[in-house]
């Protein structure tokens, strides 16, 4: 069976979706999708050995492994669904849900940040095995001929939609820097005029706290006062932040004497424990400490807040360690984790999940970790609660 149906505005190019475009493109018709259902179940057997020589090629090359953070079960389970694909391309539907589909699976390299690199030399060992399994049968060369014809129409196709996904991301970071961009200017204007009046404004309220004296009544509201000052003055700290968009300036830092540092300095609550989970003889990472300790700060604060924010004693822990050629630094905590609606857009600005928050911290996070050449990851944790993870690469291109 082929089929091509229209019920997505979002799916459309000028009038027709995108799978309806990318098969009348590379001549992919109905001949095709027969074919290569028949040709499924005789190559299926070779199913396994495309899947081993796929990640015995990713093994061999150390940045493509580094991708893979969870270790052997990670690749175990990507083996499995890497077999899944490969049935889903020998299953004679070719439509717009098979788009959408095999658009989740690009869209999930995008976000373990497999370079394109890797998903074009992935998508020729696929390519090549197929054509092998095909050239081993008993069909005769006519029939061979137009598979491998089939092979390649449907190859091409699935690396144009994992393609298509990685244009998604483009154009999503794109988005963000240009609002980050206008909302830094807007800050460097209006941050350097709230700055003198909110100086003003503590001075007088250190005077009125010595005319105040042993006024109990008094003494609360001015301690209310003084906080709404000080949440001033941060949110204007985080705007000039994003408006000066500094490069960083990278010396060897320990990671253990940063993380312990960002705690000491980050909000703490009686209700909330923190635990330091480093090696003392991780050798130094290459970092500006005071862009990184930011991050951390706002890191370690958010965790803490969320927990704070179910009325409960909770644990936030902050780990780090070194895994090929990158470094990577985590905060977990047992909060209630990200909405599905703040998780899809959480680094983008003024996207936050709190009622006295506006959206700036992870956003800024995000492109200090980014200038340093590495990816800021965010997930809810299968035991509940959320993750934010920094992946910082030990070597500086160019160096």
């Amino acid at each position: 069976m082929y089929a091509s149906r229209v019920s997505s505005e979002d799916m459309r190019t000028g009038g027709e979706n995108v799978m309806d475009e990318l098969t009348r493109y590379v001549g992919f018709g109905p001949e095709d999708a027969a074919r290569l259902a028949r040709l499924g179940p005789l190559l299926r057997p070779s199913f396994a050995g495309i899947v081993d020589a796929f990640y015995e090629a990713i093994g061999r090359h150390e940045q493509a492994r580094a991708v893979f953070k969870g270790g052997d079960a990670q690749i175990e389970r990507q083996k499995a669904r890497l077999r899944h694909w490969l049935e889903g391309i020998f299953g004679g539907v070719y439509d717009e849900a098979y788009f959408e589909l095999r658009a989740r699976i690009g869209r999930v390299h995008v976000q373990i940040d497999l370079d394109q690199r890797y998903m074009f030399g992935a998508m020729n060992i696929v390519r090549a095995g197929l054509h092998a399994a095909l050239g081993a049968t008993d069909l005769d060369g006519a029939e061979k001929t137009l598979g491998h014809l089939s092979i390649d129409r449907i190859c091409d196709i699935e690396l144009a939609i994992m393609l298509e996904t990685y244009r998604e991301r483009f154009v999503e970071r794109q988005r963000a820097n240009e609002r980050l961009a206008t909302i830094g200017q807007v800050a460097a204007s209006i941050g350097h005029e709230l700055r003198n009046p909110l100086a003003v404004m503590e001075t007088s309220l250190h005077l009125v706290r010595r005319r105040v004296g042993e006024d109990e009544k008094a003494a609360k509201h001015l301690d209310k006062i003084g906080k709404q000052i000080a949440i001033s003055s941060s949110i204007i700290s985080g705007l000039l932040a994003l408006a000066r968009d500094r490069a960083p300036e990278r010396t060897p830092v320990s990671l253990r004497e940063l993380i312990t540092e960002a705690l000491n300095l980050a909000p703490r609550s009686a209700r909330v424990s923190t635990a330091l989970e480093v090696d003392a003889a991780l050798p130094p990472v290459p970092l500006d400490h005071g862009q990184l300790r930011q991050v951390l700060v706002n890191l370690i604060g958010n965790a803490v807040q969320a927990i704070e924010a179910q009325d409960r004693e909770g644990r936030v822990e902050i780990r780090a360690g070194i895994d090929g050629g990158s470094a990577w630094i985590e905060v977990r905590d047992d909060g209630p984790g990200f909405s599905p609606e703040v998780l899809a857009r959480i680094f983008e600005p003024l996207v936050t999940s709190r009622s006295t928050g506006i959206g700036l911290g992870l956003a800024l996070c995000a492109r200090i970790v980014e200038k340093h050449g590495g990816t800021l990851e965010a997930q809810n944790r299968e035991t509940g609660g959320a993750l934010v993870r920094a992946v910082l690469p030990l070597v500086i291109e160019g160096r």
